[in-house]
């Protein structure tokens, strides 16, 4: 299996916002904890903010989200030891860690956690592709989640120019999750279409004349 790495590019989000001042992580901290992460996250999959990262959509998040297969509670909890401290062992496992070294939390997040709007789904059924939950998986758990955040996400995520394989995915989503989804697209779709309309009436905007014209030079008349 391969594992989460995030691009020089994705991680340069980290390095704008400290250079804006902001309090986050930077680049090299959450690269270091994502190496970290490899050597303990067997079937465990990357989803929230950094996946949304990894999908296109550049944002700040100062937590990983790991989400877990329910057969390898006990195993990833003892993995994460060497490099991780745990803050919260909780009995419905939504486990916190922090970085031993560069104070970059994890939250583990458990296949079948009950969640405002429904069950959160395993590795297994969502799939995943180098070490990251797949996109139908980062849709259904943001789903699921409900906050206004997470929808905001999935808007993002399709401004990046997926939003016609986002809706590709509507139909395999639970029942009682499809009506929400296809509204968050539709906001999507029709921010694109303003965005567009304001960067094509900029682009036709033509910067108006100088009123004052071009300077004439008198001519010098001739001494006969």
């Amino acid at each position: 299996m391969e594992y989460a790495v995030l691009t020089r590019e994705e991680l340069s989000i980290y390095d704008f916002g400290r250079g804006m001042g902001m309090d986050t992580h930077s680049s090299e901290a959450i690269a270091h904890t994502l190496a970290d992460m490899q050597k303990a996250q067997g079937d465990a999959l990357i989803a929230g903010g950094v996946a949304v990262i990894h999908y296109g959509y550049k944002r700040y998040t100062h937590v990983i989200d790991i989400l877990y297969p329910n057969h390898d509670e006990a195993d990833i909890l003892r993995r994460l030891k060497k490099d991780f401290k745990i803050v919260l062992k909780a009995e419905n496992g939504w486990h916190h860690f922090e970085h031993r070294k560069t104070k970059v939390r994890l939250e583990l997040i458990p296949e079948g956690g009950l969640t405002q709007y429904g069950f959160i789904p395993g590795p297994k059924i969502v799939g995943g592709e180098n070490g990251f939950v797949s996109l139908f998986g980062l849709v259904w758990m943001k789903l699921v989640s409900g906050r206004e955040k997470n929808d905001a996400d999935l808007m993002e995520v399709a401004k990046t120019g997926q939003l016609s394989s986002m809706r590709k995915l509507c139909e395999k989503l639970p029942a009682e999750l499809r009506e929400r989804y296809t509204a968050i697209l539709d906001r999507a779709e029709r921010e694109l279409r303003t965005d567009k309309g304001r960067i094509e009436n900029a682009d036709r905007a033509e910067e108006p004349k100088s009123r004052y014209g071009k300077l004439k030079r008198k001519r010098k008349k001739a001494r006969a």
